[in-house]
Formats: C-alpha cells, sequence, structure tokens
C-alpha cells in the first residue's frame, strides 16, 4: 500500500458531515499549518510493549512494521476541547494487540499535536484506526482542528523508530 495523506479520507469525511456552511476563507492550509516553526515541540518518550521505561527500544523493532504518524492543528482556544476528544484514543492505544509502541509531541507555538505509533502490522492498526474509541474522537475533534495530516508505511528497512524529524520530512514530501 503507497503511503498517502489522510487528507483525503478527511475530504471525504468532512463532506459527508457536510453542515451546509462555508468554511471561512482565511483558514490557513496544511503547508501553511506545517511550515510552522516547532522549535519547542514538547515529546514524550515512546512508550508501550516494545520500550522499556525510559523510552528505549528493549529490541529492535521486527521488520516489516508499519509506522503510522499524524498531526493535527487546533483552531484558535480550541486547545483543551481539542484534547479532551483526543485523551480516550490516547489510552485506548495502549490496549490494542499488535501496538509496539507510540510517542506524543505538542508545540504551542504551532498549535500542533504530533503522534507516531508503531505496528506489527497493519491489520492491528486498522483495528485500532476503525475502532470505536479513535472513530468517536476523530468525528467530534475535527470541529476543533484547522487542519490535520496523517501517513502510514510498511517499514522494511529501520529496526528502530523514526524521528520526529523523518515523520515531518515524510508528510511534507506527500504533500508536495
Amino acid at each position: 500500500m503507497q503511503p498517502r495523506t489522510a487528507f483525503y479520507a478527511l475530504s471525504l469525511l468532512l463532506t459527508a458531515c457536510d453542515t451546509n456552511e462555508d468554511p471561512p476563507q482565511d483558514e490557513p492550509t496544511i503547508a501553511e499549518l506545517a511550515a510552522c516553526d516547532e522549535s519547542d515541540l514538547e515529546i514524550s518518550p515512546f512508550m508501550g510493549p516494545a520500550f522499556d521505561d525510559t523510552g528505549k527500544l528493549i529490541a529492535p523493532l521486527p521488520l516489516p512494521h508499519v509506522v503510522a504518524t499524524t498531526v493535527g492543528w487546533h483552531t484558535p482556544d480550541q486547545t483543551d476541547a481539542l484534547a479532551a476528544e483526543t485523551q480516550p484514543p490516547m489510552m485506548d492505544l495502549f490496549t490494542h494487540d499488535g501496538l509496539l509502541g507510540a510517542a506524543f509531541a505538542t508545540s504551542e507555538r504551532c498549535g500542533s499535536a504530533r503522534t507516531i505509533s508503531l505496528w506489527r502490522d497493519d491489520a492491528a492498526r486498522m483495528k485500532f484506526v476503525f475502532g470505536t474509541v479513535h472513530s468517536k474522537a476523530i468525528k467530534n475533534g475535527l470541529k476543533h482542528t484547522q487542519g490535520w495530516e496523517t501517513t502510514n508505511w510498511s517499514e522494511t528497512e529501520a529496526d528502530q523508530p523514526p524521528t520526529w524529524e523523518d515523520v515531518r520530512r515524510r508528510l511534507n514530501e506527500l504533500r508536495q
């Protein structure tokens, strides 16, 4: 499966949930949001079954494995509302068989929240993505965002998790 941004899927979802209201004309594009300087990025260590309590890998990641990454930008003054919607899937994530690990990061300057999750296979990832908790958070949380994008890929070479710069670069390449 080729990596792709969720922009297309979210476009279909937003069309299905259309409230017949025109979006404000001054909303920034995803490229403009992504260009923000996230030098204040607060990063959590990786957590999950493949990592120790300090966020270090216990053993090299299995090959292949699936990497998924997301970034979203909250609308002005919606930080708390979006956080309330994202907490349940963040907790639910760690209950799913096949999760190897996950890390989270936020930038106050850019109003962004990022995730990296590592999965044994795509079937395990999809079970989480289409699960009740995550689906509800997407449906309810989109109204608190200016933009959101995601991608995933099967990693066949690297037995270490990607860096935040790696996943940012991948999303940028897909947006081009």
